[in-house]
């Protein structure tokens, strides 16, 4: 109700008064002056070499980084990445009322016209406080130079280093031009340009600021000034959130900045889940798994309704099956989303299941669990690091070998290195420094005589003879080939 009588008012008198009153819209750009620019090359820390690059980068792209609509009833600024960080603000020069829009959100606060921007320094013996209010501003007679087409006059805020910051190596003047043929143009921080007679074109101290790249006369526009009707007024800024993180189905989660919990909401910023998570993970399929303030773990659907309630130790989704990993006194467990029961929470680890099996660490050891829950192969492994339908590849001892799962036997000697190479029967192999082939009980196919060699993939492996050299390509003989040969 308060923002549509705002619009409403705002528009009519907008339309009553100011309909024949002619706009200026000032775009700015980062600018740095010729002497800081060649300082860039020879500075000892990369910030002036920074700011070199900020301003090549921005000289390229055609938008503004401040962009101001100005006349003498109303001003307009909107900042992109420098200042106010991709905000607007609307001011209303006759009843003093100021408003920050923020896009990303879609609200708005009320704010101040313009504050004066204060330095705080740490001195190591002291807290220095300065105002730029403090200081005040001389106008330079007979000096002038020409921006954006347009002739300007200079202003100095001039201040002893020592009062502002005592690291700076010099006195510090903040050059301020203005053509004053425009209405004075002030926003945020800057209201010390309230008192500049005329719109300042270019606002720099040590030759770097920023500069009116085009001024431009245009015709008057009320919904400039206007609050747009979708966007909610905010007592406080801080209670909002401007860090969006993709979960999937178009859906965000976002953090209220003064609870510091997480909701979601949609593409459209409307909020699906108010913020009452420590924490959201992303979507697998349509399900999320959720945290509450407690560290309890829940899940939760795209419509935002907790399917699985947050009073769990741990939860984990496995990105390929409807199964979900639970744990219940350091103990993990499997079930589905119903919550049914598939293994029980008995084992220290399960990892996520390749192939109808998942490694399981009970008391030091692992085993393999099939997805009925069943054992495979009891927890008497040191250690296994690849696995089959037949067979699994074990650490023991620092040595790897191939086991058969049938029978529990190895069936390879000792290896440096063991590694399933997706083909046939075939096992990429470390003997010594080489690489080599051979199959799962033990059989050498490819000699040992690679820098480098990787499983088969679509019948072709990568492999390197010397190192440093380009990779070169075999199939399953050991013959080189092109990969688009195939095998």
């Amino acid at each position: 109700m308060y923002r549509s009588l705002l619009a409403l008012l705002l528009s009519l008198f907008l339309s009553t008064v100011s309909s024949q009153e002619k706009l200026f819209k000032i775009d700015y750009k980062l600018a740095l002056s010729s002497e800081t620019s060649a300082q860039t090359d020879t500075a000892e820390d990369g910030s002036m070499a920074l700011l070199a690059a900020l301003a090549a980068a921005f000289s390229e792209d055609d938008t503004p980084q401040v962009q101001a609509w100005v006349n003498r009833d109303f001003i307009r600024v909107e900042t992109q990445g420098i200042m106010q960080n991709n905000q607007i603000q609307i001011t209303d020069r006759n009843s003093g009322h100021s408003y920050m829009l923020h896009p990303s959100v879609q609200a708005y606060t009320k704010t101040a016209d313009a504050t004066d921007k204060i330095n705080v320094h740490d001195t190591g013996e002291d807290i220095l406080v300065t105002n730029t209010a403090d200081f005040p501003i001389r106008l330079v007679a007979d000096t002038s130079k020409t921006i954006a087409g347009l002739p300007c006059k200079l202003a100095v805020l001039e201040f002893e280093s020592e009062e502002f910051d005592p690291s700076l190596t010099q006195d510090a003047k903040l050059e301020i031009w203005y053509n004053e043929n425009l209405p004075s143009v002030y926003w945020g921080e800057y209201a010390y340009l309230k008192d500049i007679p005329g719109a300042a074109l270019y606002i720099g101290a040590f030759g770097i600021g920023i500069e009116a790249s085009t001024v431009n006369e245009i015709d008057f526009d009320p919904t400039l000034f206007e609050i747009p009707e979708n966007y909610s007024l905010q007592e406080d800024i801080y209670a909002l959130s401007f860090f969006d993180m993709p979960l999937g189905h178009d859906l965000y989660a976002f953090q209220d900045s003064t609870s510091h919990l997480i909701g979601i909401r949609d593409s459209n910023q409307q909020v699906i889940v108010t913020p009452r998570y420590g924490s959201i993970n992303e979507f697998i399929g349509t399900h999320a798994v959720v945290t509450n303030t407690e560290f309890q773990y829940g899940i939760i659907d795209t419509d935002g309704r907790e399917i699985i309630s947050c009073e769990w130790e741990y939860l984990a989704q496995d990105p390929e099956l409807e199964i979900i990993f639970f744990s219940i006194d350091g103990k993990t467990g499997v079930m589905d989303y119903h919550q049914h029961v598939i293994i029980p929470a008995q084992y220290d680890h399960i990892s996520f299941f390749a192939k109808g099996h998942a490694s399981f660490f009970q008391d030091g050891k692992t085993g393999l669990v099939n997805l009925d829950g069943h054992i495979v192969l009891p927890p008497v492994f040191e250690t296994i690091m690849d696995y089959d339908e037949d067979h699994i590849i074990i650490i023991e001892n620092e040595q790897y070998y191939v086991v058969d799962i049938r029978s529990q036997q190895k069936t390879t000697a000792g290896y440096a290195y063991l590694l399933l190479a997706n083909e046939d029967n075939l096992v990429v192999a470390l003997q010594g420094d080489k690489y080599g082939y051979i199959t799962k009980d033990g059989k050498t196919v490819i000699p040992f005589k690679y820098d480098y060699a990787t499983p088969f993939y679509d019948g072709i492996a990568a492999v390197n003879e010397t190192e440093g050299e380009d990779a070169l390509y075999i199939n399953t003989k050991g013959e080189y080939v092109q990969p688009e040969e195939g095998k």
